[in-house]
């Protein structure tokens, strides 16, 4: 039952981004190249292997939040086209697309899987795009004082790397995580905003923290 309503759940949403946001010229480019990159290539499989070589105790860590979704936190959170927003942990960078041709922000996201972002950048360079920069490094080395919002999905980090990136954290900025409040693994985090968006299992709480 839950693998039919997750197919049924991934066939709707496909059919809400397609009215929704093909209309955007650059943003159809973008998720067209992607599918077309992905097509006989799972990024969860692909997730999986490079963590299975790297012996990684947590294997099973990749997901994607649906597009409805981000346009929600990014409504609830005021995220702008001044904004400049670095996404912790991209994947293959279908929500840092959605960010830079949908919403108009600066967009620099960062992941540690070097196919993810090979690809990324050649969509990035083919289609000229600017103000839009993928970054293959730990999310955990990367200098973010040029960020004015942190987009972080990692729903499955241990507790241990949190709290390392937390201490690392800018001041006075907007910190989008969801299923955790920051403040839970560090202190000196507030919580600005708390509120729930779908996703394929159900719901998902969001946390708009801030240091």
């Amino acid at each position: 039952m839950v693998y039919l309503r997750s197919k049924i759940y991934f066939f709707q949403e496909e059919k809400r981004v397609l009215q929704l946001f093909y209309s955007c010229d650059l943003f159809q480019k973008c998720d067209l190249a992607l599918k077309k990159v992905y097509r006989f290539r799972n990024p969860f499989t692909i997730s999986k292997n490079f963590l299975k070589k790297k012996q990684e105790k947590e294997i099973d860590i990749y997901g994607e939040i649906p597009l409805t979704s981000l346009l929600l936190i990014a409504k609830e959170c005021e995220i702008a086209p001044n904004d400049h927003v670095f996404e912790l942990g991209c994947g293959r960078g279908r929500a840092a697309f959605f960010l830079r041709s949908v919403l108009l922000c600066s967009v620099t996201a960062v992941d540690f899987i070097p196919f993810f972002i090979s690809n990324a950048k050649k969509i990035v360079e083919m289609l000229n795009i600017e103000c839009l920069t993928f970054i293959c490094n730990d999310i955990q080395q990367v200098a973010l004082n040029q960020a004015t919002c942190i987009y972080l999905y990692g729903t499955c980090l241990s507790p241990s790397v949190i709290k390392q990136l937390c201490a690392s954290l800018p001041s006075k900025i907007k910190i989008i995580t969801l299923s955790y409040a920051l403040r839970d693994y560090y202190q000196g985090f507030k919580i600005i905003k708390q509120f729930s968006v779908p996703v394929p299992w159900g719901k998902i709480e969001v946390f708009l923290n801030q240091k």
